[in-house]
């Protein structure tokens, strides 16, 4: 008995969609409205139960206003607590607090205290005096530099971490393959979103449908699965020829069978010199039918536009 009767034995799972389903399995997302792959190219999985405790991958993957709020209000909360430690020393031990001032005057300096000698700029008007405050200082001062490596670390990781450069266009389309109108083919448009250099950019497609109770894959032979330079957008065309999985499928197949085109784009960013991966999916109710893409770059004198804009521009067919 051969590897694959072992595995179809062991999982119930026909070996054939294992090299094509990206990992998912053939047992997800059977419910109604959803879908694989996100809009953002995340997987649709939420991870349940021993999950680790990761603060640093969190920080640097967290969106920036949320990251902006957790840096401020750490930095508040912890002056909060070592000013809370010169009051309990004791407020005289800081120059020009006495501790015959109001309690909200004493805070307030002790806090402003904190937050000098925490970001080490130490204006001359407030000091410590005595050994417990002198102690504490030298502990905030260590701890200032602790953090401002880290937050220092952390923004440079989050501007240095490769982004989401691809757009997608809104909507896959069915369009004639061409100028034979016989023939049909399914397509995305991609386009960089900024001027950096994006190389050897290749796409890998892959439908999946329910069959029954049970998802299935199929990868889509493309009409051209690579471009070694990607100044302009590439418009992903896979024709629905006799060989393809999806001969013969209307519209109403795509919807009953609830489909997903899941798609995975690399490619060599020059500015960053590093590889880049992104994930996009198109759910069935994401494909136009009889329609094609309208032109997005036009030729002017010297040179050549791309309209990012009109990567999602579409026209009917019929209107022709």
């Amino acid at each position: 008995m051969n590897l694959k009767h072992i595995r179809e034995r062991i999982t119930g799972t026909p070996d054939a969609d294992t090299a094509t389903d990206f990992g998912l399995g053939s047992k997800v997302a059977r419910s109604p409205g959803t879908r694989l792959i996100n809009n953002d190219g995340s997987f649709n999985v939420v991870r349940r139960g021993r999950s680790i405790f990761a603060p640093y991958q969190n920080l640097v993957e967290m969106g920036w206003g949320r990251f902006l709020l957790i840096t401020l209000a750490s930095y508040i909360m912890i002056n909060i607590v070592f000013a809370a430690g010169f009051l309990i020393i004791g407020t005289d031990s800081l120059s020009n607090i006495s501790q015959y001032d109001p309690f909200w005057y004493r805070m307030l300096g002790a806090f402003f205290f904190s937050v000098q000698t925490f970001t080490t700029v130490g204006y001359g008007s407030l000091a410590p005096m005595g050994i417990a405050a002198n102690a504490l200082a030298a502990f905030v001062a260590l701890f200032g530099w602790i953090a401002l490596a880290i937050v220092t670390g952390l923004f440079y990781a989050r501007f240095a971490r490769p982004q989401r450069l691809i757009l997608f266009s809104e909507k896959a389309i069915v369009a004639p393959y061409g100028e034979d109108e016989q023939v049909s083919s399914i397509q995305f448009r991609i386009a960089n979103k900024r001027d950096n250099n994006l190389i050897n950019v290749s796409a890998r497609v892959i439908l999946t449908w329910l069959e029954g109770d049970r998802r299935r894959f199929a990868p889509l032979e493309l009409e051209r699965d690579n471009v070694p330079l990607f100044p302009l957008n590439w418009t992903v065309v896979h024709p629905i020829t006799e060989q393809s999985p999806i001969y013969g499928w209307s519209q109403k197949d795509y919807c009953r069978r609830r489909s997903e085109l899941l798609i995975m784009i690399n490619g060599y960013d020059e500015t960053f010199a590093q590889s880049v991966h992104i994930n996009n999916s198109y759910i069935h109710d994401e494909i136009a039918w009889n329609v094609k893409f309208e032109p997005m770059y036009f030729e002017r004198e010297m040179t050549t536009e791309l309209h990012l804009d009109r990567i999602h521009h579409f026209s009917s067919v019929e209107e022709e």
